[in-house]
């Protein structure tokens, strides 16, 4: 009895620490559920039933030189709505633990809007000066700390890049105001243009290396990348290739926040950058019909925009402005078909001011995205991406009005 009693003192202050340690467990749930209705003069380049807007369509005459793309839409939608789980106070190997799980509607293409798709899928360990992110979330290129604050789903795409990744990154921070991220990823939902599984036949990840600084005014920083995909095994006569196309991907960032006003800029520039959906993307170097085992060009693109808003609590004011081009390819290019993402754009721009109002959980948007799109005919005989019979800028004026009920 009295070694039973001994026992019961010693595994007590155990037991205690036990239910303490199970005690910090902490789950959160949170998201939004949002409401929008939208108007388009034009036809244009979307996706899940519109909610994911690029630009304009090119042109399209009829017989009697009326463009039958200049036509007036409507919409409502729900579908962006999302709820996120957060598991957070356990701690492992040092460091405290931090599980997200999100999702939202939109589905993983146009044929599955609606149905439940994965947002966020990851497992962080932060340490006291690091911290570690293994699974599915936002592409280094996508930063968290200054991105547009447009109400309309995709953060300004194509002029911003917008992309969600299985990856394994690693962030070492020797001060509170700096940063250094090393990541791999390989292609989630956001695929290269061409065919689905090129990166994984490569069997290489993305990447990519980022380097922050912020303060309490000012953060700022540099993201740069290299990926390689191998689009085909073997040839159209059935002989084995190991062509691959490598394309690398430059950004330039900063935000400025003061009480009255935050101002957002962002520059971008890079080859075959249709994986974070821009314009863009990579053929052949050599003529299709003449070299069996061709090689590949990447078609570069580059991309600028700026964010500017003001920092009220309940009503607020902002403009975004963003342009992007096609800047051709190095050497001969040659079209492969379904491997580009706007290949006959010359460039398109976006304006695009909004207002909103909050009142506790409950904010009122109502945004006009003004996107133009300037399309060209590729000069096929000289094979070098340039362009004959310049069009002029096609555009389209959306005018949106949403409801956002965060919890």
């Amino acid at each position: 009895m009295r070694k039973l009693f001994l026992f019961t003192l010693l595994i007590f202050p155990v037991l205690i620490t036990a239910q303490e340690t199970e005690q910090k467990h902490k789950i959160d749930f949170s998201g939004y559920v949002g409401y929008e209705m939208f108007f388009d003069t034009y036809n244009s380049a979307t996706t899940r039933d519109g909610e994911v807007y690029l630009y304009p369509w090119a042109e399209n005459l009829d017989i009697n030189d009326k463009d039958i793309n200049k036509n007036f839409q409507a919409q409502m939608l729900s579908i962006q709505s999302r709820v996120r789980m957060t598991s957070s106070g356990l701690s492992a190997l040092g460091a405290n633990l931090k599980g997200v799980v999100e999702g939202d509607f939109l589905g993983t293409a146009q044929d599955y809007t609606r149905l439940f798709r994965l947002r966020h899928a990851f497992v962080q360990l932060n340490w006291s000066k690091s911290n570690l992110i293994l699974g599915q979330t936002w592409h280094p290129m996508f930063v968290t700390g200054c991105f547009p604050g447009v109400f309309s789903f995709g953060a300004a795409a194509p002029f911003h890049p917008l992309n969600r990744a299985p990856q394994l990154r690693y962030t070492f921070s020797p001060t509170k105001n700096f940063d250094i991220m090393g990541a791999m990823l390989f292609h989630g939902d956001f695929k290269s243009k061409g065919p689905a599984n090129a990166q994984q036949n490569s069997g290489v990840p993305d990447m990519q290396f980022q380097f922050v600084f912020k303060n309490n005014f000012l953060f700022t920083g540099i993201t740069t990348g290299y990926k390689i995909l191998t689009p085909r095994q073997e040839t159209v006569a059935g002989v084995k290739t190991n062509e691959n196309v490598g394309s690398y991907n430059l950004q330039v960032f900063a935000k400025l926040t003061t009480k009255l006003v935050i101002v957002k800029v962002e520059g971008v520039y890079g080859e075959n950058l249709t994986n974070f959906v821009m314009i863009g993307g990579y053929g052949a170097s050599e003529n299709p019909a003449l070299v069996d085992d061709y090689s590949y060009a990447n078609i570069k693109t580059m991309s600028v925009w700026s964010d500017v808003a003001t920092n009220f609590k309940k009503l607020n004011g902002g403009v975004f402005v963003g342009y992007s081009s096609n800047l051709g390819a190095n050497g001969d290019y040659y079209s492969l078909g379904g491997y580009t993402r706007g290949e006959d754009i010359r460039y398109i721009f976006r304006i695009s001011p909004r207002a909103q109002y909050t009142s506790g959980k409950l904010t009122f948007i109502i945004e006009h995205i003004m996107t133009g799109a300037a399309y060209g005919t590729l000069d096929v005989a000289n094979a070098d991406y340039s362009f004959i019979d310049k069009d002029s800028p096609k555009i389209n004026h959306r005018v949106l009005f949403g409801v956002k009920y965060s919890f």
